[in-house]
């Protein structure tokens, strides 16, 4: 298992990129879905981000 920290520092890293791809003009669906989905996973493994608590 990742540690951590390095769990939390992908899963900010990804909502960044999320974000730029969201307010982008073009269509990246198919991108910010595999993102989100990434971002979920990462979550399920991090005790200590907020999204963590309910699993």
């Amino acid at each position: 298992m990742e540690s951590d920290m390095n769990i939390t520092e992908k899963i900010k890293i990804l909502e960044e990129r999320l974000q730029k791809l969201s307010s982008n003009e073009k269509e990246n669906y198919g991108v910010c879905r595999k993102i989100r989905r990434e971002i979920r996973n990462l979550q399920k493994q991090s005790p200590f981000h907020k999204s963590a608590e309910n699993v």
